[in-house]
This record gives C-alpha cells, sequence and structure tokens, in this order.
C-alpha cells in the first residue's frame, strides 16, 4: 500500500529521513500546481531524480554536454536493449564511453539540481510506491547518494534564497554591467567560477541563460550575482518583452550591443584592485 500525504503536513526533509531510516527501497512521487518530480531511491539511498520540466535520459545528458556521440549513444540504446538486466548507465561505463567518476559527477550534479527545488515548495501531495525502480534509460548513479547530504544543503539553500531573491527575484532578470563600479568593488578578488560567469555577463543573456552557457546551477549563478550586486558590480534589469516584428520587415529597434570599453574596463579595476 502506497504511502500519501502532503509535504505541508510532513516535511521533505522528515520524509528523507523517513526512506534512509526505514533502508526503502522504491519511488516519492511529488505534485503541486503544475509541477511533478519523482525521487528514487534504494535501500535509503537516493539513485535518481527527475522534475516535469527537466526529465532527461542519461544519453540526453551526456550529449548536451559533449559527453557523448549520437552513434555512441546509440549504441550504447542497443545494447541495453539487448541485455535487459543492466540499467543504461551501467552499460556506457561497459562501453568505456565514460568513465565510472566522470559520469558520477555529471548525473549527481543534475540529480542534485532537480532536489534542491522541491525543498522551496510550501506544500506539495506526496506518495511514496514501495520497490518501484526507475526506467532503466535514467539517469542513474552508479553511487547512490546518501539522504543527509541533500537535507543539509537543500535546508541551507531555502536560507540563502531567501536573501537572494530581495534582489534577484527570477533567473528571467537580465545582468549588466554598471557604468561606474562603487567603492565596494575595491579588493574583489573573483574565483575561478566567479570569473566564467563574469565572463558571460553581456547585457542581454538572463540568469537562467548564463547558468547553460557555464554548466552551473542557477542557483549559484544567482548566489554569484547577488555578491557582484552587492559589490556594485552589476545590476539585474527585467528582460524586455519582445519587440514588434512588422510583416516581412525586421523589429522596430534592436537590442543595444555591450560596450566593450565598459568591460575592458571593469575587468582592468578588479584585477589591479
Amino acid at each position: 500500500m502506497a504511502l500519501v500525504g502532503n509535504i505541508r503536513d510532513f516535511g521533505l526533509s522528515d520524509f528523507l529521513y523517513l526512506v534512509d531510516r526505514g533502508y526503502k527501497t522504491g519511488c516519492l512521487h511529488l505534485s503541486r500546481l503544475d509541477e511533478a518530480a519523482s525521487l528514487y531511491f534504494e535501500k535509503g539511498k537516493l539513485i535518481t531524480a527527475s522534475r516535469k520540466d527537466q526529465a532527461a535520459s542519461v544519453t540526453e545528458l551526456l550529449l548536451r554536454k559533449g559527453k557523448l556521440s549520437p552513434s555512441q549513444a546509440q549504441q550504447a540504446l542497443d545494447t541495453q536493449r539487448n541485455d535487459g538486466g543492466a540499467s543504461l548507465s551501467q552499460v556506457l561505463t561497459e562501453l568505456h564511453y565514460i568513465t565510472r567518476d566522470e559520469l558520477q559527477k555529471i548525473l549527481q550534479q543534475h540529480i542534485e539540481e532537480s532536489v534542491y527545488g522541491l525543498f522551496g515548495w510550501p506544500d506539495g501531495e506526496f506518495k511514496f510506491e514501495q520497490n518501484q525502480h526507475p526506467d532503466p534509460t535514467a539517469p542513474i548513479m552508479p553511487v547512490p547518494l546518501p539522504v543527509e547530504h541533500l537535507i543539509m544543503e537543500g535546508v541551507r539553500r531555502i536560507d540563502e534564497w531567501g536573501r537572494i531573491k530581495d534582489r534577484i527575484p527570477s533567473t528571467d532578470m537580465i545582468v549588466k554591467f554598471v557604468e561606474q563600479p562603487g567603492d565596494k568593488a575595491k579588493g574583489v578578488q573573483l574565483a575561478p567560477e566567479e570569473w566564467r560567469v563574469f565572463a558571460r555577463i553581456n547585457g542581454k543573456d538572463t540568469l537562467a541563460e548564463i547558468s547553460q552557457k557555464t554548466n552551473l546551477s542557477e542557483f549559484d549563478v544567482c548566489r554569484i550575482v547577488y555578491g557582484f550586486l552587492t559589490a556594485g558590480l552589476v545590476d539585474v534589469i527585467r528582460k524586455p518583452k519582445p519587440l514588434p516584428v512588422p510583416a516581412g520587415g525586421r523589429p522596430i529597434a534592436e537590442a543595444p550591443k555591450v560596450k566593450r570599453g565598459l568591460v575592458s574596463r571593469i575587468i582592468n579595476r578588479i584585477r589591479g584592485m
């Protein structure tokens, strides 16, 4: 018999602890408004997860990241179908298309990001189906993930998101450099991940688009940009509505180009501090 309820009454953290302590195997289905998610566990540890708007097979994820060729993906799928018992993740490593460690790193990042957003749900129906297993083509991690890490990081992000969203209410916001960095910018030293985000700021891309181009999570991009905001290096603006396009013509006006001189001045100022 399935266990059902609402996370308003029985929090996600509490449920994850229950799965862990009970050494449970099965799937936790969550739904709220038009959102849905599925978390699969094996003996109390998470093996894969997906959100309604982010569902993808393991080959689709690897193809997006350039870690697999289309022919390799097809070969792996054919091999998995003929095998029957192995997951697609197992087949990919057995064919030596990707190492076990690299596959774990890619899948874990994707799966963790799918789960962390669920901690912010104020309510939502849940149903735990005992002994339900994921599709063999799902992004199943080679090494199952302990739930303690998920809970600690998920709760931490809820606290940080509350502060960040005061300045960055949506990932559809566009980031642009300010003309004159303030005094707070003095002494700023950027870490490698911060440089990756900094280099992608062009006054046109949204935070979500910067996330895709840097392969960083939306949370990490927002956290980094929040730091830039606090330092007085950037500002965030709402994405403008699409310009009307006359029949057979071009848009009435084009988006302004980024002033390269401004970017160079800011980079040089940071490096010289």
